[in-house]
């Protein structure tokens, strides 16, 4: 299954939805998803999971980057409908200190 990643914008809120893998390869669409056709200034991001199947480290780096580019605080960013092999990731590298997992 190939990677893909979608963006639909409300207002102020960026929500992203990756499917497949989320590493690496998803690189420049990932980015476009929050850099292009944006209207006005994203004051929050949820970052849909539910058809994602793997993330690795360099996903996570992803996120970070995101954060950083946007100048989100903590509770800016939300990434729902984690599978339990993600979400548990996640937790490892310890990126609650940074994201809301719902």
């Amino acid at each position: 299954m190939p990677s893909t990643v979608t963006s639909s914008q409300q207002g102020s809120q960026l929500t992203i939805v990756i499917s497949g893998r989320f590493d690496f390869s998803i690189l420049q669409d990932f980015r476009n998803a929050y850099t292009s056709g944006i209207e006005g200034k994203i004051e929050h991001v949820v970052i849909d999971l539910c058809e994602s199947e793997h993330m690795d480290s360099s996903g996570m780096g992803l996120l970070l980057t995101l954060k950083k580019e946007l100048y989100l605080d903590a509770g800016c960013v939300d990434i729902i409908h984690c599978r339990p092999h993600i979400k548990d990731a996640l937790l490892a590298a310890q990126l609650n200190h940074f994201f809301r997992f719902n």
